[in-house]
């Protein structure tokens, strides 16, 4: 399927699913954060330094129907993108650069007793906003000049504990290849390097 057969379908599907009658719903205004991982395994030590390939943290909204736990999130992200210093060796136009994220995800809830569990999937954007190699007003400039919008596709699971906090593990693909000086080749959603996985956190108020 093309990409922008993706697209289309995506958006497709999330307006109509958020089109519905959400009068019963419960509303719930929190904060989401999370670390990029270069491996996703399981581990006690995921989030150590060598792993850790840059962060996101902002606001977001959640609202669920009480009976089926069916419903869907929104947030508006600050985040920064590293990459690992072999990656920069093997591509010198690689850098690290900071980003505005829009997540728009449906959300499943199941209740097990004390805790309860989630799965959740949908699509982002990302905005880049800055470039950390920049080092004079100029640079700057053409940085900001450079920043372009990427559109993707997302999914994670994860726990609930104490009804206000969701812990997680997150999968981000992108769709489009825009940042395009960031990029090794043409292939974008399946092209490793265009794809993060990310220990998240939200914690509702």
């Amino acid at each position: 399927m093309k990409t922008k057969q993706l697209v289309s379908l995506a958006l497709f599907v999330l307006i109509c699913v958020l089109s519905i009658n959400t009068a019963s719903a419960q509303f719930r205004l929190g904060v989401r954060g999370g670390v990029d991982v270069a491996s996703n395994k399981l581990k006690t030590d995921i989030l150590k330094a060598s792993n850790r390939l840059g962060f996101q943290i902002g606001p977001t909204a959640e609202f669920v129907v009480p009976i089926s736990g069916f419903g869907g999130d929104i947030s508006v992200l600050y985040g920064h993108k590293e990459y690992k210093i072999s990656e920069k060796q093997d591509n010198a136009s690689l850098s690290d650069y900071n980003y505005i994220s829009v997540p728009i995800n449906l959300k499943q809830r199941i209740k097990l007793g004390p805790l309860g569990v989630f799965v959740t999937g949908g699509v982002y954007g990302n905005v880049k906003v800055g470039d950390d190699n920049a080092k004079n007003a100029n640079e700057v400039v053409n940085a900001f000049k450079h920043k372009n919008f990427i559109f993707g596709l997302g999914a994670g699971a994860g726990v609930t504990l104490f009804r206000n906090i969701d812990l997680g593990m997150y999968f981000r693909g992108d769709l489009t290849d825009n940042y395009k000086e960031e990029y090794m080749d043409a292939d974008t959603f399946q092209n490793k390097k265009n794809q993060s996985w990310t220990v998240g956190l939200n914690y509702y108020f």
